[in-house]
């Protein structure tokens, strides 16, 4: 084993015990922990992409005061191809790859310090028929905004999705001392060039 590897193991070791397991792919909980500090976001961003990876960890891991800021979930298809498109009113195949949000949404309305909130993205995906067996590639990150300041934001999620409608869920445990007041979720999904983003919002209470 190379020296380059074997830092990389064994910072993602050091990672795992932090983190009392990791968890990889999707279907699997990615646990993205803020209150571990840089240190060992960057240590375990290394581990799985290098200098890069790195960047992406110290960035979650400074995220102060909301600890495992999101817990992403298993996306499931809602939708065919020809539902999207009666939706849409799509007579004619597209010649662009495209993705559009349709609803997003946080549920429970109303929580308290302690609570989880749920959120969804539910987004359609439409390709030209040349490549629509294929699939492609979809980012879906999250962010979280109170008072116009963001609180964190997720680094993309990046999962091969086929045509049709994708509902993408997410879990957000709400710190015991979050504050009071009014946060709002932005939703974003992208592919290519192509992307959109929407909003979602919950009341934690006092």
């Amino acid at each position: 084993m190379s020296l380059t590897a074997t830092s990389k193991v064994t910072a993602l070791a050091l990672c795992c015990g932090a983190l009392s397991g990791c968890a990889t792919g999707e279907g699997n909980q990615q646990l993205l922990g803020a209150g571990l500090g840089t240190a060992v976001g960057c240590g375990l961003g290394y581990a799985v992409g290098g200098a890069r990876g790195c960047a992406v960890g110290s960035v979650l891991g400074a995220a102060s005061g909301w600890g495992i800021v999101a817990q992403y979930q298993q996306a499931t298809q809602v939708r065919s191809a020809t539902q999207d498109q009666q939706i849409y009113g799509v007579t004619e195949p597209v010649s662009t790859t495209q993705i559009q949000i349709r609803k997003a949404n946080a549920s429970p309305a109303t929580v308290r310090p302690g609570d989880t909130v749920q959120v969804t993205t539910d987004y359609s995906l439409m390709m030209p028929q040349a490549l629509a067996t294929q699939g492609t590639d979809v980012k879906e990150s999250l962010a979280l905004k109170k008072d116009g300041k963001v609180l964190f934001s997720t680094p993309p999620q990046t999962t091969r999705r086929g045509v049709g409608g994708w509902v993408a869920p997410a879990q957000i445990p709400i710190p015991k001392n979050a504050q009071p007041g009014t946060y709002v979720v932005e939703h974003k999904v992208e592919v290519g060039t192509s992307y959109d983003t929407d909003e979602s919002v919950f009341l934690v209470g006092s």
